[in-house]
């Protein structure tokens, strides 16, 4: 399971050996001042913030999404699981515009950056 940690002056999103291979991407990693906001989410299957489409990645509907999802101008980065609660962060610049991920917990430095 994807785990955002703080590394530096950077938030890195460590994935697992199976999350890089199917999500075909390495950790994604941000500035810590481009992070616009951090939003729990219950349930990523019925999100209305994730749009787009997988390009390149592994998704199986209600079970899976794992990669870059990619709309008009914009791309994100998922890795989320059944209806697995989690987070989305938001950024201002950098590679994604956002990432989803299937996470229990935030470490304390990111969990008071949260909307």
């Amino acid at each position: 399971m994807a785990r955002a940690t703080i590394v530096g002056s950077e938030v890195v999103l460590a994935l697992s050996t199976g999350e890089k291979f199917w999500g075909f991407h390495k950790n994604p990693r941000a500035k810590i001042e481009d992070i616009v906001k951090i939003e729990p989410v219950e349930n990523f299957w019925k999100f209305s913030g994730w749009r787009g489409v997988r390009a390149p990645g592994t998704g199986i509907p209600g079970t899976v999404g794992l990669g870059t999802w990619r709309k008009m101008g914009s791309k994100s980065f998922a890795a989320v699981y059944k209806k697995e609660p989690g987070y989305k962060i938001t950024f201002k610049n950098g590679e994604f515009e956002a990432w989803l991920f299937s996470s229990p917990e935030l470490p304390s430095d990111l969990e008071k950056l949260v909307n």
